[in-house]
């Protein structure tokens, strides 16, 4: 085995550990998304075009990804942290990419479990030292058993996956026929739309949905790349905010001014 493997599976499992130990809300969820992981992990191995693509198809997999109740659904950090070193190592291309992203994705969501059942009992622990006034046990409990506890369970599957799956990945890419392969990249190519339609369904309000038409069909017809969209949407956007708000002002204010003068 090739110390840079190694070296790989070693990062991806500290990556997965910060990703999942909520340093603050947005440093942890932006860490760990797929196109991070996919543009760093692309660095460290020699091909950050290839990491980036990977890194933006999960993108579109995990993007209506939401956490009800605080439970995880899915992990994106696990899923593009095993999947795109294996697709960087096996030449997987981003469609096959991303259909063996989903059971790492679903393992992560196991693991997340696994995390809050094992911090329930650092939890009774915090009260049994609050009780008592020692407050070296509350701070022992709350941050540093939580952040070992985090650390045992989600560095080791995710290294361990990434120092064993890439030989099994190979042997399935050689032992498979080449029509297998295919309908497995078509099947992956499908799977991003599911990220869409989640997104979708969250800011589905009525007043909204036509931007969402607007800007595929701009970039579909008009030939415009992503980024000048986006760019456009976002003025697009702050527009309307503040149309929104000058409106909802001006009918209160005339509002107002009816009530006074009856």
């Amino acid at each position: 085995m090739e110390a840079s493997t190694i070296l790989i599976a070693i990062v991806c499992g500290f990556w997965q550990v910060i990703s999942t130990t909520d340093f603050g809300y947005t440093f942890s969820d932006t860490v760990g998304q797929p196109v991070i992981v996919g543009g760093v992990i692309g660095l460290l191995m020699g091909d950050v075009t290839t990491g980036l693509v990977l890194g933006g198809s999960l993108e579109l997999l995990y993007l209506g990804i939401i956490y009800p109740g605080g439970t995880v659904p899915a992990c994106a950090s696990s899923a593009a942290l095993v999947s795109i070193p294996i697709a960087l190592a096996t030449g997987l291309d981003a469609n096959a990419a991303t259909v063996l992203a989903v059971p790492f994705g679903l393992l992560g969501s196991m693991l997340w479990t696994v995390k809050g059942a094992v911090n329930n009992v650092w939890t009774v622990r915090v009260n049994a030292c609050l009780e008592k006034n020692d407050f070296k046990g509350v701070k022992l409990n709350t941050t540093i058993l939580p952040l070992l506890t985090s650390a045992v369970i989600f560095f080791f599957p995710v290294f361990l996956a990434n120092i064993l799956a890439p030989a099994a990945v190979t042997a399935f890419i050689e032992s498979v026929p080449d029509w297998t392969m295919h309908g497995i990249e078509v099947a992956g190519s499908l799977l991003p739309a599911i990220g869409f339609a989640i997104a979708v369904s969250l800011i589905g309000r009525k007043e909204i949905i036509p931007f969402f038409f607007i800007g595929y069909f701009i970039v579909q017809y008009a030939g415009f790349g992503t980024v000048a969209v986006a760019i456009f949407g976002a003025c697009v956007a702050v527009l309307y905010y503040f149309l929104g708000s000058s409106t909802a002002s001006s009918l209160k204010s005339s509002s107002a001014s009816m009530t006074g003068d009856e």
